[in-house]
Formats: C-alpha cells, sequence, structure tokens
C-alpha cells in the first residue's frame, strides 16, 4: 500500500512540473500584475497592506 501511494505521489508531482511552463505561460499573458502589485506568472502580491497609501 505504501508503495502505491509513493508511486501516485511522484506520478502526481511530475505531471505538475510537466503543465508548469503552461500554466505560467497562460497566467503572464492574460494576467499580469498591474498597479500596487508585484510577482510573475500572474500570482500577484499587493505591496500596500490593508490599502493603506
Amino acid at each position: 500500500m505504501s508503495m502505491m501511494i509513493q508511486k501516485f505521489v511522484v506520478r502526481t508531482v511530475l505531471v505538475c512540473a510537466a503543465f508548469l511552463p503552461v500554466a505560467v505561460g497562460v497566467n503572464h499573458h492574460d494576467h499580469p500584475c498591474t498597479g500596487a502589485s508585484v510577482g510573475a506568472a500572474g500570482m500577484c502580491v499587493p505591496t500596500q497592506i490593508g490599502g493603506a497609501a
């Protein structure tokens, strides 16, 4: 049973790693960071906390 779980985890990680460049490319193109946010690949983080100026 432990070996089956380990194989499943490894396979899942490899599939996710294979699709990562596609997801990054799509997010970077369709959802660029704008305004008061920084980040890459559509994963933006606001630079202001609580909307304070």
